[in-house]
């Protein structure tokens, strides 16, 4: 009889050790290697309290305000927050003949709220004509009420020649527009041809030189530098 009650607690007590341990009993040496994965941990059961900051990266929490960027995150969720590029406007790639009266060669809209710099770099092609030419090509660049003007000149061969003409003006808001306008006179004077024949002398004029054509190609660039009080 004893010993039937003995080896029945034996085997309660042992039964009792394998299915109900006590608190703190398991430590990393009962554990085996790779014994715990994934499908072991209750979902959301890890937070922050029981993660290790040190190796894991909180969650980022916060934003970064207007016209900034994310530009790094520190372990605790920080952002830290650097300026964006502020946006372009312009146009692309206009081509305009142009004469003695100003003409319009490209235009953009800027938006109110700010203050712009814009650049443009028109570039004149001179085609055609005789030789002998003295072309000048002036353009202004205008932004909102400023303006900059700037001319350049060429003396023709009869043949392709080409002008560049850099603008750079600061204003506020409205439209930036590139204008251009050419001249062209010639070099030398007008000299005449004198012709003898049984009949008599005849004294005729040479012609004036051909004038060239005249192109201009520009490009507005422009940014918001500030904004408006």
């Amino acid at each position: 009889m004893i010993s039937t009650v003995a080896l029945f607690l034996s085997l309660g007590g042992a039964g009792y050790a394998a299915f109900d341990l006590p608190s703190n009993s398991v430590g990393v040496k009962q554990l085996r290697d790779n014994a715990v994965s994934y499908k072991k941990i209750q979902p959301g059961a890890v937070g922050l309290v029981r993660a290790n900051t040190g190796q894991l990266q909180e969650r980022v929490s916060k934003s970064c305000a207007a016209n900034t960027a994310i530009s790094g995150i520190s372990r605790g969720g920080a952002p830290t927050c650097a300026p964006t590029l502020p946006t372009e406007y312009g146009t692309t790639d206009n081509t305009a003949a142009v004469g003695a009266s100003q003409a319009t060669v490209t235009s953009v809209t800027l938006p109110t709220g700010a203050s712009y710099l814009a650049l443009a770099n028109p570039t004149a092609t001179i085609t055609g004509g005789s030789a002998g030419e003295h072309v000048v090509v002036s353009c202004t660049l205008t932004v909102g009420s400023n303006t900059e003007t700037r001319s350049a000149t060429l003396d023709t061969v009869g043949q392709t020649g080409a002008l560049s003409i850099p603008l750079e003006v600061a204003g506020q808001a409205g439209t930036a527009t590139v204008s251009c306008a050419s001249g062209a006179t010639p070099t030398t004077t007008t000299t005449t041809k004198t012709t003898t024949t049984t009949t008599g002398t005849t004294t005729t004029p040479t012609p004036p030189p051909t004038p060239p054509s005249i192109s201009v190609t520009a490009t507005i660039k422009a940014i918001p530098t500030a904004g408006n009080s």
